[in-house]
C-alpha cells in the first residue's frame, strides 16, 4: 500500500497545525524506533507515550504511540504531508 494512503490529514483545530492519523491501527514501538528517529530527527521531548521530534526542516512533530502525529512550523500543507511521510515509513521498517 502506498505510503499516502495510509494517513488521513485534517488541520488541527488552532488552526495552525495538521494532524496526521493513520487509517489502520498500529502501535509504535519507541524503544525500537529510536535509533532511526535520533539519527534523523532532533529530539525535543521523550516520553513512554508520545515524542516531539524537530526535522532539519524546522518542522516540529509530536508522534504518538498509536501512530497520530501533529506537525508544526511546517511551511505549507504539502510539506506538512511530506514530513509526516518521512515520519511514518522512518518507524513502521
Amino acid at each position: 500500500m502506498e505510503a499516502k494512503s495510509q494517513l488521513f490529514f485534517r488541520l488541527c483545530s488552532d488552526h495552525l497545525a495538521i494532524e496526521a492519523i493513520p487509517r489502520t491501527r498500529c502501535v509504535i514501538d519507541f524503544s525500537k524506533a529510536r535509533q532511526n528517529l535520533e539519527r534523523s530527527y532532533t529530539c525535543i521531548l521523550w516520553t513512554p507515550y508520545f515524542v516531539v521530534l524537530r526535522s532539519s526542516l524546522g518542522e516540529e512533530i509530536t508522534l504518538r504511540k498509536d501512530g497520530r502525529m501533529i506537525i508544526r512550523n511546517a511551511k505549507s500543507e504539502g510539506e506538512a504531508h511530506s514530513a509526516a511521510l518521512r515520519l511514518l515509513t522512518l518507524v513502521m521498517d
